[in-house]
């Protein structure tokens, strides 16, 4: 336990301890460069001067937002509760780095706490923590700040570990709220996603009435998403205007829905296509050779567990649904390494358990 818990304090302790990882850098000055930069990039002329990277893009929407820009102005692509996360770390550290650490903590015991959950043992619990926190795509996130991905995936895992928990309650309280900080902090496909699994979930268990209950409850989540975007309604926006926005979003998103498939060329070849440019294949650094097992094992423990005729744990059944809803969106587009950061852990997790009960099964929930 003591070697599985070392992984991830030495994994983010050498990206942490870095030169200058905490060191405050954003000022007023930075804000004027980042400002012009923008400007002259593809998000502002057909004919840039410079192509700028989505950090950049963040670190100026960040400020700009907590300066009162309208989050419709810049970068409205994705919604702003992440930038404004961003900003106010700005605002009181002039760096990026707590905010982005804390995140990365935060998705570390979110996994710790699902696989505590499935597993039945705080112990083996770690070493779905530990393999997450070797993986290139995670640590990337760290070292390559601030990006929005990171900021979110808390936020996700926590609502799948509080509506289960809530499944057992009466109403869903914090399932709405949680769905709210997931579709303000990046995008809101993902809370779509976590939706239909839930759905799913409760239509498998046949609990009709907690399904309705729960769907009537997102009305909290649209009012979450509708708060990050304060700053629109007071110069006059209308709800209407921001239910155009939110569907302009999507639109956006559709820019995306090409090359069918290569979801499974990335995961089993190590190659992804670009859908701007000369649309060229790729090769993705941050890529590992258990990205292929770890996208089979799902299947391969859902087929043995029909023949074998045992039940899954209910936490598993979950988890699973997110696997394959998620897979299935990620299917339907083209995709980038980033894309998986949502999915990576609950693989390690589910895997984890799977590989547990096929060769070490034990007294079965």
């Amino acid at each position: 336990m003591i070697v599985l818990l070392c992984i991830p304090i030495v994994s983010i302790g050498r990206v942490i301890m870095t030169a200058g990882y905490f060191r405050p850098y954003y000022d007023d000055q930075m804000y004027t460069r980042l400002e012009t930069l923008f400007n002259n990039s593809q998000y502002r002329q057909k004919n840039p001067t410079s192509i700028i990277a989505d950090e950049i893009v963040f670190r100026y929407a960040s400020v700009a937002y907590i300066r009162g820009i309208d989050p419709i102005l810049i970068n409205s692509e994705h919604t702003p509760l992440g930038k404004y996360m961003i900003g106010l770390s700005y605002l009181i550290f002039k760096t990026d780095a707590p905010l982005i650490f804390i995140c990365a903590v935060a998705a570390l015991v979110a996994i710790w706490l699902l696989g505590r959950a499935i597993l039945g043992t705080s112990y083996l619990a770690i070493l779905p923590v530990a393999l997450f926190s070797i993986e290139p795509l995670f640590l990337n996130q760290l070292k390559v700040k601030p990006l929005l991905d990171i900021i979110q995936l808390p936020f996700i895992l926590f609502s799948i570990i509080v509506f289960y928990n809530e499944t057992k309650k009466k109403f869903f309280w914090a399932t709405p709220i949680l769905l709210g900080l997931v579709a303000a902090t990046k995008s809101i496909v993902p809370t779509i996603l976590l939706i239909a699994c839930f759905s799913f979930y409760l239509i498998l268990a046949k609990e009709y009435t907690k399904l309705k209950m729960l769907l009537m409850m997102t009305s909290f989540s649209i009012g979450i998403l509708m708060l990050s975007y304060l700053r629109t309604f007071l110069n006059g926006y209308s709800f209407a205007d921001f239910i155009g926005f939110q569907k302009w979003i999507l639109l956006y998103q559709q820019s995306k829905l090409i090359f069918p498939l290569s979801f499974w060329r990335l995961m089993f070849l190590n190659e992804w296509q670009a859908w701007w440019g000369d649309r060229s294949l790729h090769s993705a650094s941050d890529w590992t050779i258990l990205w292929p097992l770890l996208v089979m094992l799902p299947f391969i423990f859902v087929i043995l567990s029909y023949f074998r005729k045992f039940q899954i744990h209910p936490v598993a059944r979950l988890l699973l649904l997110w696997i394959f809803i998620y897979e299935v969106f990620l299917s339907i587009g083209a995709v980038v390494t980033r894309f998986l950061l949502p999915l990576l852990p609950i693989l390690y997790i589910t895997g984890t358990y799977a590989v547990r009960e096929m060769f070490f099964p034990r007294k079965r929930v």
